[in-house]
């Protein structure tokens, strides 16, 4: 999601995304997701390994996928994934549960900025992501586990401007690229009212073709009731989508890898990563010729590849990166509104657009986005979104979360049903937290080899994909997959989009200090 809200305070934001995130934070908010610990919680070796091919940093989504894919296609390769806290503690197990794309809403700023085909490029690469993550839900027998849904996600625009942007942007992404037409159906705001009723519902899947850049609609039709009673609304668009239990899926994935891998793959949490140092440099021009020291709190490693798998707490080890990645936090609550609305967690998600806000007397600020799943068997609400001081928006510190930021997420829920006068007092919060988000200044993934004018140290050997904003789930999985070939020295995947590619040039070009600020459309 591209940087577009005006800051009141453009040094104080400046100040902020330029600062040290530090190290995640010990003590984080208890996620929801997390509530019923996985045994791998907490794993560790027994001896701490100090040499390893391989040393990745951070063990969420992004994380485990980097090691699967080296594990897989290197048949004497050593991981050791390195988290400062508990396994899966970071953005991945603090999220909104959410699997979706944002093509429709984005194209055309990303046509404008990047061009029509690398902006198709883009929305083809998120498609073929989400797949890539049901697959990953499929291989690993986690469907029950994960209590994956494929449902329809419904995008909720309360004001005529915010669905009139819409509708012009899918219009010219299905004007360039007419393969993607078909994927959203546009929705008036009477059929949102419609509290009963059934409607035939075009639902499309995507598989890869000849080449790995391209992909083809799968289309089926299902009937499905109706009973979005949305008030206060102007139109909405819906796609195909999914939700998940993404800390059941990665912990479940990591579990099967260290059995499938015994002696080659090693998971040290509760191991913060201190610092980097070259340790030596042949005069070979392979990356693999160089080796490093990573420092962590309970030793050093020495390895041939540091993978900083670290999203908004980049910057901390890579200073070069504070400010073009910049932390930011997430709100979360998981809400039971009991008999008030009926469980549609097996059929449809939601998210509501609304025009970006600013009170000058709180000084907090809107987000213009809210994201809402169901849990098909509790019926619990997972309700996200942001309205906040942008000292607390633009922030590393997941240890707390603002109780006006909670107190906001129980009064403007039912508020969607036209339940306002109905609940006194809220839906029963069931929890609440904070999670750190990765963006980026130019709105866009940073991945792939790190150069030493960005680590300030020679040698071959560093990688990132970070950056995320807000839409991880659509973005990291392949993200991660395409960068462990790379390390592998095979040639960069074509399906993943150039735009994506870490530069020096790029992070100088996009990085504007005082004038870039934060996006709207987090979605953690």
């Amino acid at each position: 999601m591209p940087p577009v809200t005006t800051s009141d305070n453009p040094e104080e934001l400046a100040r902020l995304m330029t600062a040290d995130p530090g190290l995640p934070r010990s003590n984080p908010t208890p996620a929801y997701w997390q509530h019923i610990p996985h045994p791998l919680a907490n794993a560790r070796s027994e001896r701490f390994h100090s040499r390893r091919n391989y040393a990745i940093i951070g063990s969420g989504v992004t994380g485990l996928s980097v090691a699967k894919t080296v594990l897989e296609n290197h048949p004497t390769a050593t991981v050791s994934v390195l988290e400062a806290r508990s396994l899966c503690s970071g953005a991945t197990g603090r999220n909104g549960g959410q699997m979706a794309a944002n093509a429709g809403e984005e194209y055309m700023h990303l046509a404008e900025v990047f061009g029509s085909e690398m902006a198709g490029k883009i929305a083809n690469f998120t498609l073929r992501n989400l797949n890539a993550m049901h697959a990953l839900v499929e291989e690993f027998d986690a469907v029950e586990t994960s209590e994956v849904q494929r449902l329809k996600k419904l995008r909720v625009f309360m004001t005529e401007a915010k669905f009139e942007d819409f509708r012009r942007s899918l219009a010219r992404l299905e004007a360039d690229h007419p393969t993607l037409k078909g994927m959203y159906t546009l929705v008036d705001a009477n059929t949102l009212l419609e509290v009963n009723g059934s409607s035939l519902s075009l639902i499309v899947l995507w598989r890869p073709i000849s080449t790995p850049a391209n992909i083809i609609p799968i289309v089926s039709f299902s009937r499905v009731e109706q009973t979005y009673s949305i008030h206060g609304a102007c139109g909405g668009a819906l796609l195909s989508a999914g939700t998940v239990w993404p800390y059941r899926l990665v912990t479940k994935v990591f579990d099967t890898l260290l059995k499938r891998y015994p002696g080659r793959f090693a998971i040290e949490t509760h191991t913060p990563v201190l610092a980097v140092e070259v340790d030596h440099i042949s005069s070979s021009t392979s990356p693999a010729a160089c080796s490093y020291s990573v420092h962590t709190a309970r030793g050093s490693i020495t390895v041939e590849h540091v993978i900083y798998c670290t999203n908004g707490y980049s910057g901390h080890l890579l200073p070069a990166l504070r400010g073009p990645i910049y932390p930011f936090k997430g709100t979360m609550t998981v809400q039971d509104a009991g008999t008030s609305i009926r469980n549609q967690g097996n059929s449809v998600a939601w998210g509501f657009h609304s025009p970006p806000s600013f009170d000058p007397v709180t000084k907090r600020h809107g987000y213009g986005l809210y994201y809402l799943g169901q849990s098909a068997k509790s019926g619990y609400l997972y309700f996200g979104g942001e309205n906040k001081r942008i000292d607390d928006a633009v922030s590393a510190d997941d240890s707390f979360v603002a109780t006006s930021s909670v107190e906001h997420l129980q009064s403007s829920l039912p508020r969607f049903f036209a339940k306002t006068e109905e609940v006194s007092p809220p839906w029963k919060l069931v929890s609440s937290w904070s999670g750190i988000m990765g963006f980026t200044s130019d709105g866009l993934p940073m991945v792939g080899q790190l150069p030493s004018s960005l680590t300030g140290r020679k040698g071959g050997g560093e990688w990132i994909a970070a950056g995320f904003n807000g839409y991880g789930m659509a973005n990291c999985f392949l993200c991660r997959e395409a960068l462990a070939l790379m390390m592998l020295g095979k040639p960069r995947p074509d399906w993943l989009p150039e735009a994506y590619q870490i530069s020096e040039e790029r992070v100088a070009a996009h990085f504007v200090s005082k004038e870039a600020t934060p996006a709207t459309g987090s979605k953690l």
